[in-house]
């Protein structure tokens, strides 16, 4: 073979100074995005049912668990990666890797576990080793190596971690997957505080990543449809308030959606890398919230003619969490201050949705009336925001392109 050919199908990762701000998606990324959509709908079924303390947290951990492998495999790619067979390949695998995560996760925490973690530690091994390639590229830049050499060394301690994990009891297991989870966020946030980070926020400030959040955010609200279509499918003597409830809980989702790609998705991050850093990690709650909306649903509709406290607040504060998560995020734009008008009403009418999405749990609703009333809730809250949006000068500028009648 021409050496320029294999050149060309086997090339290093792009660099943190070589990041393309204006690059698109890819095909290729898409199909890796698409294969956890099994596997997060395989972690919702932990909150169909009864809602326990026990099932809500392990679904809390193993979300949190794919969340970040789905994080550091689009980083890679959107920050380092190329069009060639190299990237492709390795890809490839960790998507294998990850079917096979969907496959152990339903009972990931009993006897699937030592699938799921053989599983996930694969998974691992791709990413640290393609994390080690990156940081032997920017071995001699002096602001970038020693982030990626920390960054890499992390990845590394976290796949020995979770190797560990094989060889304890399932009980044990959970404990030290929560760890892992926790270990990242709170790495990933000292890594953006530290003294020495750099000034700028490039190397996380592409708009394909910004797309790249947009789409798990439509991946895990297409989940919650899922969801809501097979909960309301498996009742054996389908009521009126249990199709009711189930399509609530759908529109709860709307106004997630609405909320979301109105007030902040495709927005721009302040050109800072502390942040570019916090905003990513927030997208971890979001997501996790989004889920855990439709998992609760399922929940609610399996409830109709008895009201279940458990699912009540699971649905409640899952949709606080993910409320509380965009408000952080629009906190964090770039074009905060000419967002004012819009933004302020948003934040502002959060506080009471928030409250009243604590308070009704409190009062027994049926799901079809707790689901109702935050959707009204939240209706209101994005009419005055879009209202103040028409004052600001990207509404302003739409109103003049609006053809008069």
């Amino acid at each position: 073979m021409d050496a320029r050919i294999w050149a060309h199908l086997w090339q290093r990762p792009r660099t943190h100074r070589e990041v393309l701000t204006d690059r698109r998606v890819s095909f290729l990324e898409l199909f890796y995005d698409l294969i956890y959509v099994v596997l997060i709908a395989r972690v919702a079924e932990y909150l169909h049912g009864a809602i326990t303390g026990e099932k809500l947290a392990t679904f809390v951990i193993l979300f949190g668990l794919l969340w970040i492998g789905w994080y550091n495999g689009t980083l890679l790619h959107d920050a380092h990666g190329r069009p060639d067979m190299r990237n492709r390949a390795l890809t490839f695998l960790q998507m294998f890797a990850i079917a096979a995560m969907a496959v152990f996760a339903p009972t990931a925490d009993a006897d699937g576990g030592t699938g799921f973690a053989v599983s996930y530690v694969v998974f691992l091994i791709l990413l640290t080793a393609q994390w080690a390639a990156v940081t032997n590229t920017e071995r001699d830049d002096p602001l970038y190596g020693p982030i990626a050499l920390r960054y890499t060394r992390m990845m590394a301690l976290m796949t020995v971690w979770t190797a560990a994990s094989i060889f304890v009891p399932p009980s044990v297991r959970l404990w030290m997957w929560a760890a892992f989870v926790a270990q990242f966020v709170i790495g990933m946030v000292i890594m953006g505080l530290r003294p020495g980070s750099p000034a700028s926020g490039e190397a996380m400030g592409s708009e394909s990543l910004l797309e790249r959040f947009g789409l798990f955010v439509i991946i895990v609200l297409g989940e919650v449809v899922a969801g809501v279509v097979n909960g309301i499918g498996s009742v054996h003597d389908l009521t009126t308030s249990a199709f009711l409830t189930g399509f609530a809980g759908l529109a709860v989702a709307i106004a997630l959606w609405w909320t979301y790609f109105d007030l902040v998705a495709m927005r721009p991050v302040r050109e800072a890398f502390r942040p570019r850093i916090l905003s990513n990690i927030a997208q971890l709650p979001l997501a996790m919230a989004i889920a855990g909306v439709g998992g609760a649903t399922v929940s609610l509709i399996e409830h109709t003619g008895h009201p279940d406290s458990a699912a009540s607040w699971t649905f409640s504060g899952f949709l606080c969490l993910a409320i509380v998560s965009i408000d952080f995020l629009a906190w964090q734009l770039r074009d905060r201050a000419a967002l004012a008008e819009m933004l302020r009403p948003a934040l502002t009418f959060s506080v009471p949705v928030v409250a009243l999405a604590l308070l009704l749990p409190l009062t027994h609703p049926s799901g079809l009336v707790l689901a109702s009333l935050l959707v009204v809730a939240m209706a209101v809250q994005w009419s005055f925001a879009i209202r103040g949006w028409w004052r600001t000068a990207e509404g302003q500028a739409k109103l003049e392109n609006i053809p008069t009648v």
